[in-house]
């Protein structure tokens, strides 16, 4: 009789505990989904509290760490997006989200190195993700390394990125439509690639918490590592020839549209003709701020009107208090231009404010 119930007692326990990891599990399931509708909706303030409480549940619960990182990265808190990134693959092991987002936030930070050797990790695990490609590109485009560059714009080009090819014909002179062009770039004796291995420093604060001193302030970016010197030969852009129009990509034309919100704000879009295609459904916009200053937001517009893309643009902005830049960019996902011609124009748009 006693070994009986023992065994009951034992089965009850068991299905106790089964039943409170299963409660468990779906309390932190509603909390995740709260925070991805607060993540794709733009507050990513909001959302950072709620993946908080997941990965405090389970840091291994989906991509709760990677999303926290890209929601720190949008509000330019480039150490705390870096520390998740470092976070999941200490937990989780490399993936090619991780390395990527290891990789953006080491370029937002100034080591192009390091930010090339984790894209470059990142292509290696998914190397049909076009962002990797656009991302490292435009890092060695700024570095000078432009034969590099173009090789990766026109992947993502053939890859089906439109931003990408507009950047492959508009710097490269390299068409989609013709598979034997060459960049137009002279190279002398550049380096070979370096190898894709990604080194993660230790780090002793808390990635749970955005630090005080991860945001600009007054025109300012968080601090850096030390800078390591540029020793590439330079690079030279073969211009002998004239450039060929094709009217399937926007041009580079910066015509500035400024509009006038109210006393308090005005907006500005240029980049890639978008600053003449006219703008048909303006959101309501409401910035209560106490400095002067401007919140500069990258933006994609698809050929329907819709804003397909709005990213934080720390090195022209002068503001990147949380909640004014998560405030720009869902209320720049909310403008609606009119139809255009081209399946994606690039530019930014500039919400300049005044304090009161």
């Amino acid at each position: 009789m006693n070994i009986r119930i023992l065994n009951v007692l034992t089965s009850i326990l068991l299905l106790s505990s089964v039943l409170q990891a299963q409660v468990l599990d779906e309390e932190t399931g509603f909390i995740f989904v709260k925070a991805e509708y607060l993540f794709e909706t733009g507050r990513y303030d909001e959302a950072i509290t709620q993946y908080n409480a997941v990965i405090a549940k389970d840091p291994k619960y989906k991509n709760a760490l990677i999303k926290r990182g890209l929601a720190k990265y949008a509000l330019a808190a480039y150490k705390g997006a870096k520390m998740d990134a470092m976070q999941f693959i200490e937990v989780n092991g490399i993936s090619a989200e991780s390395a990527g987002l290891l990789g953006r936030s080491f370029a937002a930070m100034n080591d192009a190195n390091a930010a090339i050797n984790c894209l470059t990790a990142a292509i290696s695990l998914d190397d049909k993700n076009t962002d990797f490609y656009e991302w490292r590109a435009t890092i060695l485009e700024n570095e000078g390394q432009l034969l590099k560059a173009c090789k990766d714009y026109e992947t993502a080009m053939n890859l089906g990125s439109a931003a990408a090819e507009s950047k492959a014909k508009n710097l490269c002179g390299i068409s989609k439509n013709q598979s034997n062009n060459k960049p137009k770039v002279k190279v002398i004796n550049q380096e070979p690639d370096q190898p894709s291995t990604i080194e993660t420093p230790v780090e002793t604060t808390n990635p749970g918490e955005i630090q005080k001193d991860e945001v600009l302030s007054e025109g300012t970016q968080e601090p850096t590592g030390e800078v390591t010197e540029n020793t590439e030969t330079p690079t030279t852009i073969d211009d002998s020839e004239h450039p060929v129009i094709d009217e399937s990509l926007p041009k580079e034309d910066n015509t500035v549209n400024s509009f006038v919100i109210d006393e308090d704000l005005t907006i500005e879009v240029s980049g890639q003709e978008l600053g003449r295609r006219a703008i048909s459904e303006t959101p309501s916009i409401l910035i209560l701020a106490d400095e002067n200053g401007k919140v500069t937001v990258n933006i994609c517009v698809n050929k329907s009107g819709t804003v397909t893309k709005a990213e934080f643009n720390g090195s022209m902005s002068s503001i990147a208090k949380k909640s004014l830049v998560s405030l720009a960019i869902r209320k720049a996902k909310e403008f609606e231009f009119a139809p255009g011609k081209y399946d994606s124009q690039c530019g930014i748009m500039v919400f300049k404010i005044k304090g009161s």
